[in-house]
């Protein structure tokens, strides 16, 4: 893999970003469905070597770091459709959550 090459992982996509330019070389959408699909959820991303590891609701995938293609992808049954982490040997991923509230105050009387 390039070093100018930022991959991300957001609302079911990964994709490569040039890092001189901020440049999108390509997209991959993860697959979409009922149970088990991948729109707008969270995409964890790992990169080994000429490949791209991807986890997303309750599914994992690999593709291809040239171009994005999906390889292979694994529906990791019985395991729920959450947040997917993944981890090899001196790597890990870690999500950032955001959570979004009302905002409610409080006042006495």
């Amino acid at each position: 893999m390039e070093n100018d090459i930022l991959i991300i992982g957001s609302n079911g996509y990964v994709s490569a970003i040039q890092t001189s330019d901020g440049c999108e070389l390509w997209r991959t959408k993860l697959r979409e469905g009922f149970f088990g699909g991948s729109g707008g959820c969270d995409v964890s991303v790992l990169i080994e070597g000429d490949k791209i590891f991807a986890g997303c609701a309750g599914r994992i995938y690999a593709l291809r770091t040239s171009d994005g293609k999906i390889l292979w992808d694994n529906d990791l049954k019985g395991m729920g459709y959450n947040q997917v982490a993944l981890a090899k040997e001196g790597t890990s991923i870690q999500f950032i959550t955001r959570i979004e509230g009302t905002g409610s105050s409080s006042s006495n009387s």
